[in-house]
């Protein structure tokens, strides 16, 4: 076997896979036998196996996951066996605090030997799960490389019965076989054989990748119906949510010297909000140990006024401070579990809670209902953070746990602005600056970029992020940033430039005429789309280009004004206006959907083959010699 017959290319194939889970032994065996077809597909034999571990301030040690029992071979194409004797080693991928406990992400890592092309590689582990845990398995059956076949067990004790939701090519059928009677009181066998699973798809702007490659998910099953599920689960947690924010005399006092002022509702929510935003989001910080909150006097989290006193808390808790608060403050407010559409869309026949990993506030202003997403950083006032948007979620409404959908922003909600000032000299060098300036989705991104790391590494993406938009004969010499702290104002970043642009053609200098355009590729190549596309959130991109040049120069060509447009979804503009010494162009792209089914596919690639043609037009100056007027005098 040398090719995959209708994958030109493929680096390698999944010969066999296999994934046995046995509560009784606390395990989950896997298995691999991957064939490598070219260069690339040597990468597979750099395994890596992440775990989770958890270790206790009382000394006590508690590991959710343990690899272990790890065996590996190469087989060469002449029957050579190669077997794999090294000692894998454990990498920290991250560190987190729990509660009397910490929390390590670690991946064990090892490298099979003397891979070539044409080589089978294989490789068996056991994960260990812990005495104090219990983990439902997921069965993710579709990743990056064809499998020829896969087999999947589940071998489940337990209590109780569970259920599973799968996301399968036609054809797929899962075995389910039941006993009763034995020491755990229930006994499943869960099982999947599948053959011939493509790769999952690759393409630009895709879906959520977990809401379309095949996979089986499970949870605990109950004897109740979907709806019958989401109500009680949801009434337990907005039960219990409400406890924790329900205003108490402390909550009460901070609110009313809060919104000590407001004269209206929409007042005294945006002093509340403030006050929220204020505090120091656990989320994008250190986690602190209880034993030093202790020690610095700050109270255990008991209660939503906690967290104003400590000054500090996550992303939900400060969601459900802000409602607690606006309780306080009189107004109509409750809490609303959404999903993340960054990571997968919302699955009603998939009864997890795990679906819902965020919560927003919802306030009734003046009638009507208002969306608030205090636990996303920097979000402003009376808007979610783009992952919020557009999601089906859960909420406490008029005393009933309902769905309800959250509203999608429009292109004004979502803006970046891109001007160039470019001064022309006439050897062609060019010097000035850029400011780009970031509204809503945008800001909100590199805002919470800038949680994560420090100063520095903020200004090496920014400059990174320009440097990818304009040509390599650039340099960025210095950069500014301007209100980056303040959610309420445009975030604006100025770049000093020099360099050169263009290129001479004799006496012409051919220039871009659009700057931003220069590290810009073809979206949409293919004639046929299988999954649908996926755009993040409307939004609209203003661009400026201005350069000044000298009288020496003149504008001997430039394109004309163009329109281009996908009804009820996008626009596009290009104009260029000029001077004696210099030229102005202009340009809008908008777009106000985020999912283009693959039936609107061609629209879509037509509408963006239009105006990207159009970007690569060019600006031609004509340069010609300075003359000098006669200083001879005129004869009477």
């Amino acid at each position: 076997m040398t090719s995959l017959p209708g994958y030109p290319g493929a680096a390698a194939v999944a010969l066999y896979r296999e994934q046995i889970t046995n509560d009784d032994l606390h395990s989950t065996f896997y298995y691999a036998r991957i064939k490598i077809l070219n260069e690339d597909g040597k990468k597979y034999a750099n395994v890596d196996l992440p775990f989770t571990r958890v270790t206790g301030e009382w000394g006590w040690i508690g590991s959710e996951k343990n690899v272990a029992e790890i065996v590996g071979r190469t087989i060469h194409p002449d029957g050579t066996v190669v077997p794999f004797t090294g000692k894998p080693y454990v990498k920290t991928l991250e560190k987190n605090t729990i509660d009397h406990g910490n929390v390590k992400y670690q991946a064990v890592v090892f490298t099979l030997p003397d891979v070539t092309v044409g080589s089978i590689i294989e490789y068996r582990y056991a994960v260990r799960i812990g005495d104090y845990f219990y983990e439902i398995p997921r069965w993710i059956v579709q990743d990056d490389l064809y499998v020829k076949s896969a087999h999947f067990v589940w071998n489940c004790s337990g209590a109780r019965p569970v259920s599973w939701f799968p996301i399968l090519p036609p054809g797929a059928h899962i075995e389910h076989h039941e006993t009763a009677g034995n020491v755990t009181g229930y006994h499943q066998t869960i099982e999947l054989s599948i053959a011939d699973v493509p790769p999952q798809p690759e393409e630009e702007f895709m879906p959520p990748i977990e809401n379309y490659s095949y996979r089986v998910l499970f949870y605990p099953s109950t004897a109740h119906t979907q709806d019958d599920f989401w109500q009680e689960e949801g009434s337990d947690w907005f039960h219990d949510a409400g406890a924790f924010l329900k205003p108490n005399s402390d909550l009460t006092a901070a609110t009313q010297q809060i919104v000590a002022g407001a004269s209206t509702d929409d007042e005294k929510l945006q002093k509340i909000y403030s006050a929220v935003e204020q505090l120091e989001n656990t989320d994008y910080t250190r986690e602190h140990e209880r034993r030093e909150d202790k020690a610095n006097g700050l109270a255990k989290l008991n209660h939503s006024s906690d967290i104003l006193k400590n000054k500090r808390g996550d992303s939900t808790g400060l969601t459900e401070l802000f409602v607690g608060m606006a309780r306080a403050a009189g107004l109509k407010a409750g809490l609303m579990l959404v999903p993340d559409r960054s990571r997968g869309f919302f699955i009603p026949g998939y009864l997890s809670f795990s679906q819902f990993p965020d919560v927003i506030a919802i306030v009734n202003l003046d009638g009507k209902d208002r969306f608030f997403d205090p636990g996303s950083r920097y979000c402003p006032y009376g808007r979610l953070a783009w992952q919020h948007t557009l999601v089906e979620g859960l909420r406490e409404k008029d005393n009933a746990i309902v769905f309800d959908k959250t509203p999608l922003d429009t292109i004004s909600d979502n803006q970046l602005i891109r001007v160039a000032n470019l001064t022309l000299q006439d050897n062609g060098s060019i010097a000035g600056t850029i400011d780009l300036a970031f509204i809503g989705a945008p800001a909100l991104e590199w805002r919470e970029q800038a949680l994560l790391g420090d100063e520095e590494s903020l200004k090496h993406s920014l400059r990174s992020t320009l440097e990818d938009m304009i040509p390599k004969t650039l340099a960025i010499d210095d950069l500014t940033i301007t209100a980056l702290d303040d959610y309420e104002k445009t975030l604006k970043v100025t770049y000093k430039i020099s360099g050169s642009l263009g290129s001479w053609t004799g006496k012409r200098l051919v220039l871009p005429a659009d700057l931003f355009l220069a590290g810009a590729h073809a979206s949409f190549p293919d004639e046929k789309r299988d999954l649908a596309v996926y755009f993040s959130y409307p939004k609209q991109v203003l661009d400026a280009l201005r350069i000044t040049f000298p009288s020496t120069f003149t504008v001997e060509a430039a394109p004309s004004a163009a329109k281009f447009g996908m009804p009820g979804r996008g626009i596009y503009g290009l104009s260029v206006a000029s001077t004696p010494t210099s030229f102005t162009t202009k340009r809008t792209y908008a777009f106000n959907d985020v999912l283009i089914l693959p039936k609107d596919y061609p629209e879509l690639r037509s509408f963006y083959s239009q105006f990207q043609t159009n970007d690569q037009q060019s600006i031609v100056l004509k340069s010609t010699p300075a003359t000098t007027a006669s200083t001879t005098p005129a004869a009477n």
